[in-house]
């Protein structure tokens, strides 16, 4: 990436920790307030994240999943759009792979993360052509699921890059070098999913 980068990590989980620190080990500063130049929404919590069978899903847990999620990404998103003040930026929306693949009583979660892949799509294309990149990263279920055996695998394979790291590729999605890509759907996930 070059060069020195304010970047605001937005998540309190385990992979939010994970790709604050990927970030800082590269020279970039992870921050929680204005300004910054790019905008990580990493909120998948495993803490949260538990499985439901989708017949015993309460309206209170989709909420969560649903609702909540999508809310704060819109919140992050809208945020991040107003500290750029028209001078371009980045945005970066994670997922997990069950958005994908599905994932056995992860149903509510799996809505969630495709719905915040959607999403990416829209605002890329609406915000573009104020010269802020927005893009989506999808990573392994068992970084960010409670229980990813239970959602079943995201592929019958076996990994081509066990224990990928996502650090790098949200390193280049945080740059100035990735404004030419809008609404892509980036996936570090061992190669898992292809």
């Amino acid at each position: 990436m070059g060069t020195h980068v304010r970047i605001k990590v937005v998540g309190t989980g385990p992979l939010a920790t994970q790709l604050s620190a990927a970030l800082n080990e590269r020279g970039h500063e992870t921050t929680a307030s204005a300004p910054y130049k790019a905008m990580v929404f990493a909120p998948w919590d495993p803490a949260v994240m538990v499985p439901r069978p989708i017949a015993e899903l309460t309206d209170a847990e989709f909420d969560l999943a649903w609702q909540q999620t999508m809310d704060a990404a819109i919140d992050a998103c809208v945020e991040a759009r107003t500290t750029f003040a028209g001078k371009g930026g980045s945005i970066l929306l994670t997922l997990p792979t069950t958005a994908l693949a599905g994932g056995d009583q992860y149903a509510h979660w799996a809505a969630a993360a495709e719905g915040i892949h959607i999403f990416t799509k829209s605002i890329a294309r609406q915000w573009g052509p104020e010269g802020i990149a927005v893009n989506a990263l999808a990573v392994s279920p068992e970084l960010v699921l409670a229980d990813a055996v239970i959602a079943g695998p995201v592929s019958i394979a076996t990994p081509a890059v066990p224990d990928a790291d996502p650090g790098a590729v949200v390193e280049f999605l945080c740059s100035t070098d990735a404004r030419n890509l809008a609404g892509q759907l980036l996936t570090v996930d061992g190669g898992l999913w292809m």
